[in-house]
């Protein structure tokens, strides 16, 4: 019910309805057989202005749902861009993990001389 008040108040076809229906108030008075004609007329404007009023609600519908399918792409090509990178990230944190694990459990004799400022470095990074 209020879609159809909406749609007379909104409308072309609302508006011009409710003008037929006053018009057909008058002719019921002054004009008794252009009541019946005059009230059809308002009775199939007010079924265009329900129409329209549909219309345009199912329009404004598959705008959203398109922004949305849209939105959702975007949504989904982002979260296969983050999966790829987390898996990359873990790849290379498998890698440093071995080759840090490779270094801890090599033989004091493999160590040579390294500069000061190096080993710091190094050390520090543990």
């Amino acid at each position: 019910m209020l879609d159809l008040a909406l749609a007379l108040f909104v409308t072309p076809a609302g508006i011009a309805a409710l003008v037929a229906m006053a018009a057909a108030g008058l002719a019921v008075v002054y004009a008794p057989r252009l009541a019946v004609p005059v009230a059809l007329v308002a009775v199939i404007l007010v079924g265009v202005a329900y129409v329209t009023r549909l219309r345009d609600e199912v329009a404004s519908t598959r705008r959203e749902r398109d922004e949305a399918r849209e939105l959702a792409e975007v949504r989904g090509r982002a979260v296969s861009a983050l999966q790829r990178e987390h898996q990359a990230s873990a790849k290379r944190t498998r890698a440093t993990a071995a080759v840090q694990d490779r270094i801890r459990r090599a033989p004091a004799s493999d160590d040579g001389p390294v500069a000061p400022v190096l080993r710091d470095a190094l050390e520090a990074g543990q």
